[in-house]
């Protein structure tokens, strides 16, 4: 049965850490999150979901929610969701967006554009509210981006 727009931002919303966590049989957060990726798509408008789907990392940034998973190809395919991934990273880093920009970087050409990613992720990786591991794939991917601008 198809979900209305309201019905999917209430399961978004509803995922928990244990939805995820494979030790337990009944964890089945990466199904529902395809399934309610895929209806979104289905919606008119579905940028009207980024926050919602920002907020599902954010709320769980130590929690397997794909590589990259259904959240950042669902955002990839609505493609507006610039400005909120750089909300997201001031509210709350996590592997997630910091992948996404280094995602971003990959197919940025303009200099200006690339520097102002790359001061972003520099803000990461010195940001002591980050957890450890995302201001490592902070610096990871400066590193990376910097290699592979030569």
């Amino acid at each position: 049965m198809a979900m209305n727009y309201r019905q999917i931002i209430e399961s978004l919303n509803g995922l928990k850490a244990e939805d995820f966590d494979l030790n337990r049989a009944e964890a089945d957060g990466q199904q529902r999150l395809h399934s309610l990726t895929n209806e979104l798509l289905q919606q008119p408008n579905p940028e009207r979901a980024i926050p919602a789907l920002f907020a599902v990392m954010e709320r769980m940034p130590d929690v397997d929610l794909g590589s990259p998973g259904p959240l950042v190809h669902t955002l990839e395919k609505i493609r507006t969701y610039e400005r909120e991934l750089v909300a997201s990273l001031h509210r709350t880093p996590c592997p997630l967006t910091v992948w996404m920009v280094n995602r971003v970087l990959n197919a940025t050409k303009n200099s200006e554009q690339r520097q102002s990613w790359l001061n972003l992720l520099d803000s990461v990786a010195k940001n002591p509210a980050a957890i450890p591991e995302v201001r490592q794939a902070a610096l990871g991917f400066i590193k990376y981006q910097k290699e592979n601008s030569k």
